[in-house]
């Protein structure tokens, strides 16, 4: 996490590409050893200051300091199938109707957002839409790549539609 750091992530909830399947990062804490404002040294984890520990996960700062924290892993990969498709703002009602239809039932293995915004002027944007106003989505597979292909098919499909 570039601008928060994977500590500020755990502790500010977390969300990210995997919390449908892996739930939020802070879902994922294990334990933290902090110090108190007071300065005494603690542990806060589901066994040892449990309160702490709830408010630590999300419940916002002025705990103490983090200084060493425990997070659950999980394998992923080796290839994650993701990206972003970006469409032609005058296609947003059609766009976000078709991604909100798709996500209601899609596996719990697909993350996803939509964004309204104005297309930044990079390689991977076509170049007609640089700079101009788009919609789009970002999506995630957490498994094979081969069955992620033939879940976000639908998406696919949709941004193969676009003209």
């Amino acid at each position: 996490m570039s601008t928060t750091g994977v500590v500020g992530l755990a502790l500010g909830s977390g969300s990210g590409w995997l919390e449908r399947s892996l739930g939020y990062t802070c879902d994922n804490l294990v334990s933290a050893d902090l110090v108190t404002a007071d300065g005494r040294i603690v542990t806060a984890s589901s066994g040892e200051n449990p309160e702490l520990f709830w408010g630590l996960r999300g419940g916002g700062g002025n705990f103490g300091v983090v200084t060493r924290f425990t997070l659950q892993l999980h394998p992923v990969g080796p290839l994650v199938l993701g990206g972003m498709l970006l469409f032609p703002a005058a296609r947003s009602a059609e766009v976000l109707r078709e991604w909100w239809d798709f996500m209601r039932d899609a596996p719990d293995a697909v993350g996803s957002g939509f964004v309204f915004i104005t297309a930044p002027p990079l390689d991977f944007v076509p170049e007609e839409l640089r700079l101009q106003p788009v919609c789009g989505m970002v999506v995630c597979y957490n498994g094979p790549v081969e069955e992620g292909e033939r879940v976000l098919a639908p998406l696919f499909a949709l941004a193969a539609g676009a003209g």
